[in-house]
C-alpha cells in the first residue's frame, strides 16, 4: 500500500513555533496539537503543498526555504515532509476547521504539551 505524503510546515516567530490543535472530529490525529500540515495533491511539489496548506489553513503567506527531514507517522501510514517555512505576510487565525485552537510553542514548551507527538520534536530541533 502506498503511503500518504504529507507536508508539515515548521513555522517560526520570536523563538517559538506554531501548532494547531486538531479538529477531535478530523481521524487524522484528533485533539493533536500538530504543526501545519496537509496532503500533497497528485502532481503539486511539496514546498508547494507548504504555502497553499499555510494559507489555506492559518491565512499566513509562506515561503517553504528548507527541508529539514522526512519520516513517517507513528502509524506509519504516511510520510511527513518537513519544511521550514518563513512567513512574509499575515496573522495566523483559523481558516477552517481543521484546528480549534492556534498557539506559539517553544520546544521547551512542546516537550510538555499534551496531546503532542513527542517524535515530531526531531524536525523543530533541525530549525
Amino acid at each position: 500500500m502506498l503511503k500518504i505524503q504529507v507536508i508539515a510546515a515548521v513555522i517560526p516567530k520570536g523563538g517559538k513555533f506554531l501548532l494547531g490543535k486538531r479538529n477531535p472530529q478530523k481521524k487524522a490525529a484528533p485533539g493533536y496539537w500538530c504543526p501545519i500540515s496537509g496532503k500533497i495533491e497528485p502532481g503539486e511539489l511539496d514546498r508547494d503543498a507548504v504555502v497553499r496548506e499555510v494559507f489555506e489553513e492559518v491565512g499566513l503567506v509562506v515561503q517553504a526555504t528548507r527541508k529539514l527531514c522526512i519520516f513517517d507517522t507513528h502509524d506509519k501510514t504516511a510520510t511527513i515532509h518537513w519544511w521550514l517555512a518563513e512567513i512574509l505576510s499575515g496573522e495566523a487565525t483559523l481558516k477552517n476547521d481543521e484546528h480549534t485552537e492556534l498557539g506559539w510553542f517553544s520546544i521547551e514548551e512542546m516537550k510538555v504539551l499534551e496531546p503532542f507527538f513527542r517524535e515530531d520534536l526531531e524536525a523543530f530541533y533541525k530549525v
